[in-house]
């Protein structure tokens, strides 16, 4: 089995493909002329294979060398962007970053991981606004924002859209409700229930409704509300049933309500959105990670 020089002999390898001489190599480098071929004799010993002819005092790459050379060029690459992700991370510490986001996603979601994010990194400030996703969206592209969290896929020449999580709808009822002995609550079933809804202005509603049409039911719409923390409220009071994306609201609602499986499938996306003009900074990415693990993590728990 062949066995892989380390990173730092293939660099002196790389150092003398460029090069033509270890004398050279070894100044790039800054070891000695001698270093430079041991450690070439044992690349070359290890993984079977001539790759320098020595030529009147040059080392002249064979073809061998230069297939090795062109595929290491991505390990390269990738450690210098591990270098520059370094140097910029330290470059932030001590820096601000601010987050953005609705309110239906502080709660179990994005506030926890504020403050995980904090404990780690206690000399960054971090400005956190809770904001409708157009007042986010607003902020992002005027550069008021680093990232902001929302359901709202946008196509904008001023964001880039990153998913968090996808996640589907779900019928949110009263715990005693006849429906809570289903495994599966269908369109057909709330044909006439009262129900709560999101408010007519979103797109989260309008895609229920269709729904809703596709299916021919009619529901009792009881109380429009903005939001799913809202309409859990009014579900766990009793008054209706809900369809709703669950992630991470329903987490607020421990033994108040049921959540059942909803069908027809309605697919909901939470994304991260950066201003794209500049690349997200580390501190950005960072918390993005954060983000991530959490939502991957994520388990309703009613």
């Amino acid at each position: 089995m062949v066995e892989i020089p380390s990173l730092r002999e293939l660099e002196v390898f790389r150092a003398t493909v460029f090069s033509s001489s270890a004398t050279a190599a070894a100044e790039r480098l800054g070891i000695s002329q001698p270093s430079v071929s041991r450690i070439l004799a044992n690349i070359e010993q290890r993984m079977g294979m001539i790759l320098f002819l020595r030529q009147n005092g040059r080392l002249v790459p064979t073809a061998e060398a230069f297939a090795l050379n062109d595929e290491l060029e991505t390990v390269f690459e990738g450690l210098e962007r591990v270098r520059h992700f370094a140097a910029e991370a330290d470059a932030l510490r001590g820096g601000r970053l601010r987050i953005l986001s609705p309110p239906s996603f502080c709660s179990h979601f994005v506030t926890p991981m504020i403050v995980e994010f904090k404990r780690a990194h206690p000399s960054v400030l971090i400005e956190f606004r809770v904001l409708s996703s157009q007042e986010a969206l607003n902020k992002i592209t005027s550069s008021e924002g680093d990232i902001a969290i929302t359901t709202n896929r946008v196509t904008h020449p001023g964001v880039r859209m990153e998913i968090i999580k996808t996640t589907r709808s779900v019928c949110v009822m009263p715990a005693n409700h006849p429906l809570a002995s289903r495994p599966i609550v269908k369109a057909q079933d709330l044909d006439g229930e009262p129900f709560i809804a999101l408010a007519s202005n979103l797109k989260a509603r309008s895609g229920v409704d269709q729904l809703f049409q596709r299916a021919g039911v009619s529901r009792d719409i009881v109380i429009e509300t903005t939001t799913n923390h809202a309409a859990c409220e009014c579900v766990a009071a009793g008054l209706g049933v809900t369809i709703i994306n669950p992630f991470p609201v329903i987490s607020n609602f421990p033994g108040q309500i049921i959540v059942r499986p909803f069908e027809p499938k309605f697919e909901h996306n939470i994304f991260a959105m950066f201003p794209s003009e500049t690349a997200p900074n580390w501190l950005g990415r960072a918390f993005l990670a954060y983000l991530k693990r959490s939502a991957a993590n994520w388990r309703p728990n009613s």
